[in-house]
Parts: structure tokens; C-alpha cells; sequence
């Protein structure tokens, strides 16, 4: 358990550190995003059937300049996010955390750039679903989607893949793998 415990504070202080390396000229951006999620019973080990309505507030910092050519022109970015996942089935109480990612975003079309992001966090729970225990849960995320840059505003739509467990740390442990949908709105800050 103390090896687990010390590789997940060699991943936050490489992610917070690669954080504070971010280039100071590129804007950064904040976004509200807004969806559903629905775990599924037989992905992996995942037993139960949980549904959530999920608030997500993102602050994203590109980390360097575009790089590449043609379609696979792209700029990388950090992304923090802070998690609200309201639980509709069981009615339990929400889960809120904080997930670190890594995206990248491809730039061969300034009004519509598809995007790749991977990354996770700690969860904190007090809800009892079935199978699962421990107040402290990890999460691992991979998603991609679309951002559309128009006059008006700026939005994007998302589909991730979204990974509950405790890590081991208490039996039982089953996990919750889920599908999320999202729409987001960047927010003018």
C-alpha cells in the first residue's frame, strides 16, 4: 500500500510540476461542462448499474506552441478539472474530487479541432453502492471529442471512458466503468 500511496505523489508532483512549465504567452481557458453518465454491468468487473448527471468545471493551459503539419498540426495542454457526479440510480450522495489530464488538440480546421485526453484523480464518495467501498476512490479517463470555435461562443461535445475503483485498498473493490457524454461551454474568464 505504501508503494501505491508513493507512486500517486510522483504523479501529482509531475503533473502540478509540468503544470507550473506551462507557456505564460498562450491563453488559457475555462469551460462548464454538463452530461450523463451510466456504468455498465459486465465491462470489465464493473456488477452494478450506476447513472449520474455530472457538472465538471475545466481550466485548461496549453503547455507549447502548435507542432506538426497538415491534419496532424496540434498543441498540447494540461487540463484541471473539479468533478461534481450527482448519482440518479442508487439515489446516494454525490462523488467530487479532482482529475489532472493531458489532452491533445488537432488544429488542421480553426472552426471545428477534434481532441484526445487522458488522465485522473482522487474521488471522495460518501455513497454506498453495492460491491464497492472506501470513502477515497481513484479515477482513470480517456475521452475525445470535438471543439467548435464560432463567433458567438465556443462549445464542445465529448464521450469518455470513465474508471471508479478504490485501488485495492479495501475489499470489495468492484469497479464502475462507465460511458459519459458531455457538452461544454467555454466560460468567459
Amino acid at each position: 500500500m505504501k508503494q501505491r500511496v508513493s507512486w500517486s505523489i510522483i504523479l501529482l508532483l509531475t503533473l502540478t510540476s509540468r503544470w507550473a512549465l506551462c507557456d505564460e504567452g498562450l491563453p488559457t481557458n475555462w469551460q462548464l461542462l454538463i452530461g450523463y453518465g451510466e456504468s455498465h454491468p459486465g465491462w470489465g468487473d464493473t456488477k452494478e448499474r450506476v447513472e449520474t448527471r455530472d457538472i465538471i468545471l475545466r481550466h485548461e493551459r496549453p503547455q507549447d506552441r502548435v507542432r506538426g503539419q497538415g491534419w496532424y498540426r496540434n498543441r498540447r495542454s494540461l487540463q484541471i478539472e473539479l468533478p461534481l457526479h450527482l448519482l440518479d440510480q442508487p439515489d446516494e450522495p454525490p462523488m467530487a474530487g479532482i482529475y489532472f489530464n493531458a489532452c491533445w488538440t488537432f488544429l488542421p480546421l480553426q472552426s471545428v479541432q477534434p481532441y484526445l485526453l487522458a488522465g485522473g484523480g482522487p474521488l471522495y464518495t460518501n455513497a454506498k453502492i453495492p460491491g464497492t467501498s472506501s470513502r477515497l476512490k481513484g479515477v482513470y479517463q480517456a475521452a475525445g471529442g470535438l471543439k467548435f470555435n464560432l463567433r458567438s461562443m465556443n462549445f464542445n461535445l465529448e464521450y469518455r471512458f470513465h474508471h471508479v475503483s478504490n485501488g485495492g485498498l479495501n475489499e470489495p473493490n468492484d469497479p464502475l466503468n462507465s460511458g459519459k457524454l458531455f457538452f461544454g461551454l467555454q466560460l468567459p474568464l
